[in-house]
């Protein structure tokens, strides 16, 4: 028996970006692939749209030689009052101090259940777009930073590529950055947990931190 099908042919139209709303036509190759080309560099609309953030450790952490459990190296937690969604862009880890061996870390980060505020160190949260509007976290601030706190773990897992080699000397070495592009979201009332985790515990400290963009709750509720 067969079927019979009925199609509806229509012109496909986008509307450019201005200030008059124009409208254009797309356009489609022959095997009908929409073709489409990036203008500006890929985060220019987010840092655009909203002010990108950055916070970091000002004082040395040593790093784990196993999965973290109970201990957040650096909690990032997003105000419960808040309107805004920490989008998380990056995070990224710096090795201030190690020693003359063979050596390999990571960036391990989870985003946690519903929480209290965490016990406050007080970090700088820093416009990385330079206006206006760094300050120092506290209690009721918009995200509130802590530093070594007693969490409660919710899926702990690396991220990025982990770096390594034999260092010669005890001084500055690795930094590295672990694109997340939006995969980690801190809403409202819950933390980001960051730690370090590498094979050489003894001599050796670390820097590490996020950054990421405060996104109206109404942009990125959940479906």
């Amino acid at each position: 028996m067969s079927e019979q099908f009925s199609f509806i042919t229509a012109a496909l139209r986008g509307r450019r970006r201005t200030d008059k709303k124009e409208e254009v036509e797309l356009a489609a190759n022959g095997a009908n692939e929409l073709l489409v080309a990036q203008g500006l560099p890929p985060y220019t609309e987010m840092a655009a749209r909203y002010d990108t953030w950055q916070i970091q450790t000002s004082t040395l952490l040593a790093p784990l030689n196993a999965v973290p459990t109970t201990t957040a190296a650096l909690e990032i937690w997003c105000n419960i009052s808040s309107d805004d969604t920490f989008i998380v862009e990056s995070l990224f880890a710096d090795q201030i101090l190690g020693t003359a061996a063979a050596q390999a870390y990571a960036i391990y980060a989870c985003v946690s259940a519903a929480k209290a505020v965490p016990s406050l160190t007080a970090l700088t949260v820093t416009n990385v777009m330079g206006d206006s509007g760094s300050y120092t976290s506290a209690v009721g601030s918009p995200l509130v930073t802590g530093v070594g706190t007693t969490v409660v773990a919710n899926g702990w897992r690396p991220y990025g590529v982990s770096p390594g080699s034999a260092l010669q000397a005890a001084t500055p070495m690795h930094s590295w950055e672990a694109p997340i592009n939006g995969r980690l979201l801190v809403r409202p009332g819950r933390s980001l947990f960051l730690h370090i985790v590498g094979s050489l515990t003894t001599a050796s400290s670390f820097q590490v931190g996020a950054q990421g963009y405060m996104v109206p709750n109404s942009v990125v509720k959940r479906k």
